[in-house]
C-alpha cells in the first residue's frame, strides 16, 4: 500500500503538467526534506521521488542547497538539475540540532511565507544525529526513507502516539504568548530512523525532550488522536474518543485544572478506575516536566489569559510554572475483550 502511495504521489505530479512517466525528466515530487542551520546559512536537503521508466516506483534521489535565506535555498536546492521541484508535495520536514538550539522562529516564518512549502507540512526534530543523516538511512519499506517516515507520524498521531505539529500551528504557537511548541523526535538506531519521543520548547527555543511514553501522555492532554493506549505495569488500556479541557480560575490563587474524557474497552467496569488512576498519575508527572521546561505545551497560560488578561499580565507570563494544577480524569467503561489486556 506505501508504494502504491508514492506512486499516486507522483502520478499526481504528472497529471498536472500532463506528461507520462517516460517524458518527465523536467519534474520531481520532494517527498520529506530536512533544514540545517550553520553560520547563518540555511542547508536544504530534499529527497526527490524520481520516476523511474524501469521500475513500477519511483526512486529517491537526495538534493541539497545552501543560502541565507529559506527561500533562496530552496531555489538553490534545484540549481543544476533538469527536473522541476515540487515542494508543495513534501510531507515531513526534519529540523536539525543546530537550529533548534539556536531558535526555529525564523525560519518558521520564512517556510509559512514561502509558496513553495504547503501549511500543512509536517515539522520534526532530530534528536541524536544531523538532520541530514536521516534522509540517508535504510529504508526497510521500499519507499523512499523521508516518505515512510511521513506514514509513521500520520499513524503515530491518529493513535495518540506524538503530537501533530504542522507548519500552521508551529508558527501560531511560537509567535502568541501562553502557548509554547512541541515537535515529534526522530533518532537513528541501527542504521534506521524512528520516532523517539517529542522536543519541548520554550518559546522558539528547545529546551528538553520527553520520551515515548511521556510524549503519548502528552498526546493524550493535546487530544491529538483519535485512540490511544496506556500502561499500568502490565496491564494495557485502550481509549477512544478523547476529549481534553484546561481551564483557569480565581484571582487570588489563580489554579489549572485539567478535564481529560475518553472512552475506556474493557472487559468490566471496574477497570475504569485503576485506568483512570494510572492516567492521572502519569498526566501529573509530564506536566510537572513541562513546568521545569518552562514549555507551556497546554496553553495554561492562554487560558489564564482568557479567564483574567489583567491578572495575567501583572503575574508574569512564565508564572504558570508554579501555578497549582489539578488533573480530573472521567472514562467511561465500554464492554470489550480486549480492555485491560496483559
Amino acid at each position: 500500500m506505501k508504494r502504491i502511495a508514492v506512486i499516486f504521489l507522483c502520478t499526481i505530479c504528472l497529471s498536472l503538467c500532463g506528461c507520462s512517466w517516460k517524458d518527465a525528466g523536467d519534474l520531481s515530487a520532494v517527498t520529506s526534506g530536512s533544514i540545517t542551520l550553520d553560520s547563518e546559512q540555511y542547508t536544504l536537503a530534499a529527497e526527490l521521488a524520481v520516476p523511474s521508466s524501469a521500475d513500477a516506483a519511483p526512486n529517491a534521489q537526495l538534493v541539497s542547497g545552501k543560502a541565507g535565506s529559506i527561500a533562496q535555498a530552496i531555489d538553490n536546492t534545484g540549481y543544476g538539475l533538469d527536473a522541476q521541484l515540487y515542494w508543495s508535495h513534501a510531507r515531513v520536514l526534519f529540523l536539525d540540532k543546530s537550529l533548534l538550539r539556536d531558535g526555529i522562529q525564523s525560519c518558521i516564518q520564512e517556510l509559512t511565507h514561502s509558496s513553495e512549502v504547503r501549511p500543512a507540512v509536517r515539522l520534526c526534530a532530530v534528536r541524536n544525529a544531523k538532520a541530514t543523516d536521516v534522509l540517508s538511512c535504510d529504508s526497510i519499506s521500499g519507499e523512499p526513507v523521508g516518505f515512510s517516515l511521513g506514514d509513521s507520524i500520520s499513524y503515530a498521531v491518529q493513535q495518540s502516539q506524538t503530537p501533530d505539529m504542522p507548519l500552521y500551528r508551529v508558527l501560531d504557537r511560537v509567535e502568541t504568548e501562553g502557548i509554547d511548541a512541541v515537535l515529534p523526535a526522530v533518532s537513528i538506531k541501527n542504521g534506521q530512523a524512528v520516532l523517539s519521543g517529542c522536543a519541548l520548547f520554550s518559546g522558539d527555543t528547545l529546551r528538553n525532550w520527553l520520551d515515548e511514553q511521556q510524549t503519548s501522555i502528552l498526546s493524550i492532554l493535546l487530544a491529538s488522536g483519535d485512540t490511544a493506549t496506556i500502561y499500568d505495569a502490565d496491564t494495557r488500556y485502550q481509549l477512544s474518543n478523547i476529549r481534553t479541557e484546561i481551564t483557569a480560575e480565581g484571582k487570588e490563587q489563580t489554579k489549572f485544572t485539567v478535564n481529560v474524557h475518553a472512552d475506556l474497552a474493557c472487559e468490566a467496569s471496574a477497570q475504569a478506575k485503576p485506568a483512570a488512576h494510572a492516567l492521572k498519575t502519569q498526566s501529573i508527572a509530564v506536566i510537572e516536566a513541562l513546568q521545569q521546561a518552562n514549555c507551556d505545551a497546554l496553553g495554561f497560560g492562554r487560558a489564564w489569559e482568557r479567564a483574567d488578561a489583567q491578572s495575567w499580565q501583572q503575574s508574569g507570563i512564565d508564572t504558570w510554572q508554579s501555578v497549582p494544577v489539578t488533573v480530573n480524569i472521567t472514562l467511561r467503561a465500554v464492554q470489550s475483550a480486549e480492555g485491560g489486556s496483559r
